[in-house]
C-alpha cells in the first residue's frame, strides 16, 4: 500500500514508517487533520488576501491572473493566528521524530502554498538545496487543505531520489529560485517511479529534504487548491554555510527578475 490509513498506523508500526521513508524518500498519511480545521485555515488565508498587493519578497510571492492578485507562496503562515498554528501539532511532530529515528525535533516554519488556476507550476527541486541542512536531518510535511491530485496541482514525488543534493540551476518561476533537470545527474532517473498522490482534505505527505518533487500548473478551469508546508528539523542539525551562500545568490536573482 502506498499510504498509511491514519496517523495511528504510524505510531503502531514506527519501524515500517521509518523503512518507507528511508527507502522511498516520502510517506503518505491519510486523514491527519479534520475537514473543519482545514476549512478554518482556508478562511484565514482568504481574509489575509483582502486588498492583497503584488509581492515578490522572500516571505510572500503573489501571482496576477486576469488582473487579480493571488497568494502563491507565503512563508511564516503561522502568523495568521490559531487556525494556522493548530498545524504545529504534537502528533505531526511525533511522526517527525519517528522518521528521524526518535531524534529531538522542532517545527522550523509553516508556509502556505496555493495553487491558483492559470498560475505557475512548482519546478522540480529538492528542499535541501534551499534548507542546506548539513546531514539532511529534516523533512517537509505537505498538508492538503483542499482535495486535489496531480491533475489539479498536487505535489508529486520522484521515488528514491534522495541520496544526495543535486546541483540546481537558476529558476525563472516566481517563488522558486532554483530548479533542476535531475536526468542530467542520474542516468537511472527515467526508470524511477513518480508517486502521484490523490489528496483528500487533511491528508499529509512527508518527504525527505533531498527528495525531488514538483507539481504541474493548474488549468484555468480548475478550482483553487490550498496546502500548507510544515518544516520539521532535528534539533542537532547544522547549516552548510557554503550552500546557504550559493542559494542566496540564486534567490537574489530570482526575486530581482520578478520585482
Amino acid at each position: 500500500m502506498d499510504f498509511f490509513n491514519c496517523i495511528q498506523d504510524v505510531f503502531s508500526e514506527p519501524k515500517v514508517a521509518q523503512k518507507k521513508f528511508a527507502e522511498k524518500g516520502f510517506i503518505h498519511i491519510k486523514s491527519v487533520f479534520s475537514k473543519e480545521v482545514c476549512l478554518e485555515a482556508i478562511k484565514s488565508i482568504d481574509s489575509y488576501e483582502i486588498n492583497l498587493e503584488k509581492s515578490n519578497s522572500v516571505t510572500l510571492v503573489t501571482e496576477t491572473i486576469e488582473n487579480k492578485t493571488y497568494t502563491k507562496y507565503f512563508q511564516g503562515a503561522y502568523q495568521l493566528g490559531d487556525p494556522l498554528r493548530k498545524f504545529f501539532s504534537f502528533n505531526l511532530l511525533r511522526v517527525g521524530s519517528i522518521l528521524l529515528d526518535e531524534r529531538d525535533v522542532y517545527f522550523a516554519d509553516l508556509e502556505a502554498h496555493i495553487r491558483n488556476p492559470g498560475g505557475g507550476e512548482i519546478p522540480k527541486h529538492q528542499d535541501n538545496f534551499y534548507f542546506n541542512l548539513s546531514e539532511a536531518l529534516g523533512m517537509t510535511c505537505y498538508i492538503a487543505l483542499s482535495a486535489h491530485d496531480t491533475t489539479t496541482g498536487g505535489l508529486n514525488y520522484v521515488e528514491a531520489s534522495h541520496a544526495r543534493v543535486i546541483a540546481h540551476d537558476q529558476s525563472l518561476c516566481p517563488g522558486f529560485s532554483s530548479s533542476l533537470e535531475y536526468t542530467h545527474d542520474d542516468p537511472e532517473a527515467r526508470k524511477k517511479r513518480i508517486y502521484k498522490p490523490t489528496y483528500d482534505i487533511g491528508d499529509v505527505t512527508i518527504h525527505h529534504p533531498n527528495n525531488i518533487h514538483f507539481s504541474e500548473a493548474l488549468q484555468r478551469e480548475a478550482g483553487r487548491k490550498f496546502a500548507l508546508s510544515a518544516r520539521i528539523f532535528a534539533s542537532e542539525e547544522t547549516k552548510d554555510l557554503a550552500g546557504v551562500e550559493r542559494y542566496q545568490r540564486l534567490l537574489t536573482k530570482n526575486r530581482a527578475r520578478h520585482a
